[in-house]
């Protein structure tokens, strides 16, 4: 178990990272062709990880991954286009919350067996991920319709693609990973393509049309430089890449509840830099979660 703790752990670490970066690209960088950057550094790091790690070529590892592939990279979209909204703080941990519900709730019907330990240490994940988001006060920023609803779908579009991505052989490697990189890339290549055809002057989503409530960073979009938003879009590329290796090789050797909340974690990081770096301030509860995060981490080994 401690294996998979680390690997999931891991995962959540990188994972807040990238989300932290590709969110701050975001702001700069139109949505969809931030996040094709992100996917196409991704593949060719993890092109190198499969020659480098291996593992056994299927049908299996290829329509799990690329499933996984679909789900996710759209989860994907609705995450960085609610986190470029913003605040980080408040809308991260909704996401994962969400994300990590379904899997759990999966793992739970089919018979996946846990230790009473490993599901206390499970409920004290899902706390930890609700006081990460502690509600917005008066006169400052807050989750709008638009922005809650992209969380929701972000967060369900993810969880499932975990679920998903269980289902690859145990024996494939980091296999499944790339065909669910790959994947990714070649819709939003699609995408951005149909965008360009279509006429707009520079790819995005109808819901992130200029305008809208849910308009990437409109307020950071010019004092951003571009440099340092490629920059950021390319650190989360390579961070998703790393990212998907842990997970994949986490659910080949755990238990698909506590690799789903323990990598739903990442909003821990997320609101670490966006403290760090953006100056939003982190609450008493923000800190008694990231205690709770260490206590299951702790939990989920002993059992």
């Amino acid at each position: 178990m401690l294996i998979v703790v680390v690997l999931s752990l891991g995962a959540a670490a990188v994972y807040g990272a990238s989300d932290f970066f590709g969110a701050f690209a975001a702001r700069r960088i139109h949505l969809v062709t931030a996040t094709l950057f992100n996917y196409a550094v991704a593949a060719v790091l993890i092109l190198v990880g499969v020659v480098v790690v291996g593992g056994a070529w299927s049908g299996g590892a290829f329509w799990s991954g690329v499933a996984c592939g679909a789900l996710a990279v759209f989860g994907l979209l609705a995450f960085y286009g609610v986190l470029a909204i913003g605040p980080m703080s408040l809308l991260s941990p909704l996401i994962a919350l969400i994300q990590s519900v379904v899997p759990v709730a999966i793992a739970a019907v089919t018979g996946q067996g846990l230790s009473l330990v490993g599901w206390i240490a499970i409920g004290i994940g899902v706390v930890a991920l609700i006081l990460l988001a502690p509600p917005p006060k008066r006169g400052q920023d807050h989750i709008s319709l638009r922005g809650a609803l992209l969380a929701v779908a972000s967060g369900l579009l993810l969880g499932a693609s975990l679920i998903v991505l269980d289902f690859a052989p145990k024996n494939s490697g980091i296999i499944p990973a790339m065909w669910e990189i790959l994947t990714g890339t070649v819709i939003l290549g699609i995408t951005w393509l149909v965008l360009r055809a279509v006429g707009t002057h520079r790819p995005s989503l109808s819901f992130l049309q200029p305008g809208s409530d849910a308009a990437p960073g409109a307020d950071a979009e010019h004092s951003l430089p571009a440099r340092r938003a490629w920059i950021a879009a390319a650190a989360s590329g390579i961070l998703v890449a790393f990212a998907n290796t842990f997970i994949v090789l986490a659910l080949h050797r755990g238990n698909l509840a506590v690799v789903s909340v323990l990598t739903s974690l990442y909003p821990v990081l997320t609101v670490i830099l966006a403290a760090t770096l953006l100056k939003e301030r982190m609450s008493k509860l923000q800190y008694v979660a990231v205690a709770l995060v260490i206590a299951a981490s702790l939990l989920f080994s002993a059992s």
